[in-house]
């Protein structure tokens, strides 16, 4: 989806004009908040999307992991990641976050899913179960953000919600439909009877005159960062194995 709402990106990003740091592979992310006036670094061991950073002079493109990240601590008022958390070892990953946020900084982390509330899209779910009982159940990743309620180093988390419609006309629909892995289980027939119920349920959701629009949720967390754990000493336990040397 192309749409990225300016308020969401402001949000994720906290204060203007900040140095931040974008990780993962959403290859969008970084020049929309540079547009957006923040001074962009992207980090991909990916080499393609490397390359596609490189040609952008206005970002500064990093080759390494979110596991492994090759620069000093204190670099990055903001680290980014959207779509793409779910994809890191978080028991890696986010010690290495940690380090290279500046105090008071943050990781700022974004999903984007599609709303089911809807009744239209219930009702698009439900027919399209009656051939494949898995249709329609998006597994989006953002679940593996309970690794950022256990960890020590985000204690403090703000989430917030943004609303996303996309226009869906009649041939999107179908081509929307046509995508799914149930279509091609069915022979013609089938699909044909299929669309012609899915363009049934359209013109009847549908103002006239006017598209569909499909309901998505931004979900976005902000997780601060806390040093603390970085520069304790590590301590034995009271019942862990003392060895005298």
């Amino acid at each position: 989806m192309s749409s990225f709402p300016p308020e969401a990106l402001d949000w994720l990003a906290v204060w203007p004009e900040v140095r931040g740091l974008a990780i993962g592979d959403d290859a969008h992310l970084p020049g929309r908040l540079r547009r957006r006036g923040h001074t962009m670094f992207a980090l991909t061991p990916d080499p393609a999307l490397l390359q596609r950073f490189v040609s952008d002079e206005a970002l500064v493109a990093l080759n390494g992991r979110p596991e492994a990240i090759p620069l000093d601590p204190y670099q990055f008022e903001v680290v980014f990641s959207h779509q793409s958390f779910h994809r890191l070892d978080a028991a890696l990953a986010l010690p290495q976050i940690a380090r290279v946020l500046r105090p008071g900084g943050c990781l700022s982390v974004s999903y984007l899913i599609r709303d089911d509330s809807v009744p239209w899209v219930r009702r698009l779910a439900a027919l399209l179960r009656r051939y494949d009982p898995m249709a329609m159940r998006g597994d989006y990743g953002h679940q593996s953000l309970v690794a950022l309620d256990d960890s020590h180093y985000f204690p403090e988390i703000e989430k917030r919600v943004f609303r996303i419609w996309q226009p869906l006309s009649r041939g999107a629909m179908q081509d929307m439909v046509r995508a799914q892995p149930l279509a091609r289980s069915l022979d013609q027939h089938q699909l044909d009877r299929l669309l012609g119920q899915v363009m049934e349920l359209y013109d009847a959701s549908a103002r006239p005159g006017d598209d569909l629009k499909l309901p998505f949720q931004l979900l976005c967390w902000r997780a601060w960062v806390d040093h603390a754990e970085l520069t304790n000493p590590v301590q034995l336990p009271d019942t862990g194995l003392a060895i005298r040397v």
